[in-house]
């Protein structure tokens, strides 16, 4: 019986976890580069603090950080925002597992909460919470706009969406036999439903039709593929993707790194950052 998208993304993330949580802080995003980042890890801290910077305190309230991964992010969250709880989601077991370690060593276990949960069955009060972030995990979801959906109705009046994601635009990917190919192709190894393919345009229309208010909408994708694709590409990083993931995960691995720096430079991928409200 074939396993069900969940299941083949929980599995995707899975392989190595045990090692990669305990590298570059823990992060997986693919990051926001420029000319002088040096690191992998660099570049992770740049884009959380691009995301926050313009997010202030609130000593108070909840946050839900959907597709939290190991909780570096979460982490991040927490010591800018500081609200009295965090609930951060991940369908990865092994991740929330290594993010509840993390938590407790760092003395915030009571604070932020991480658990197994898939962030397109989340089933939370309306008007919970003040902030719903993710960072890149809606792409993966089934769909994005469910989870969308579900995240205006858990957020309170005047809370606040803030994503980072990878778009596959659908109208560039229709222009022609081989860009539907490629998009179909990069779409698969990336285990992104083909619900998800939008422009920044579209998924900005259809925040608004969910009834946020957008207030940025900004395309990225110059400051994280070429970035991440040339990092991904040397040797050392495809040595350790190896032994950290095996060598079918790791080559693969490989694969999508060259190949979102491809797409991105035939304008099939782009990179978006959004802030949205829920109009009080």
């Amino acid at each position: 019986m074939k396993q069900s998208h969940e299941k083949s993304v929980e599995a995707f993330y899975s392989h190595g976890s045990e090692i990669r949580g305990l590298q570059d802080g823990g992060y997986l995003s693919f990051g926001l580069w420029s000319e002088e980042t040096a690191t992998y890890h660099q570049a992770v801290e740049a884009l959380i603090q691009y995301v926050l910077q313009g997010e202030s305190a609130l000593h108070r309230g909840s946050v839900l950080n959907v597709a939290c991964g190991f909780g570096a992010e979460t982490v991040k969250i927490y010591e800018k925002i500081c609200p009295n709880r965090i609930i951060a989601i991940d369908l990865t077991d092994s991740h929330i597992e290594f993010a509840k370690q993390h938590a407790y060593a760092l003395n915030l276990s009571d604070r932020i909460v991480f658990q197994t949960m898939d962030a397109c069955k989340i089933d939370f009060p309306p008007n919970t919470f003040d902030y719903v972030i993710g960072i890149e995990g809606p792409a993966h979801f089934n769909t994005r706009e469910l989870f969308l959906r579900k995240a205006f109705d858990a957020l309170k009046k005047d809370g606040v969406l803030l994503l980072t994601d990878v778009i596959v635009d659908n109208i560039v990917v229709q222009k022609n036999l081989y860009n539907r190919l490629i998009g179909w192709f990069c779409a698969k190894q990336w285990y992104m439903p083909k619900a998800n393919w939008m422009s920044i345009g579209e998924l900005k229309s259809l925040l608004i039709q969910i009834g946020f208010r957008v207030e940025k909408s900004e395309s990225l994708g110059s400051q994280v593929y070429p970035g991440f694709s040339h990092f991904n590409l040397k040797w050392a990083s495809i040595k350790n993707a190896v032994q950290t993931h095996g060598i079918r995960i790791g080559i693969s691995l490989t694969i999508i790194s060259w190949l979102l720096g491809y797409v991105h430079r035939r304008k099939i991928a782009d990179y978006v950052f959004l802030r949205a409200v829920k109009p009080n």
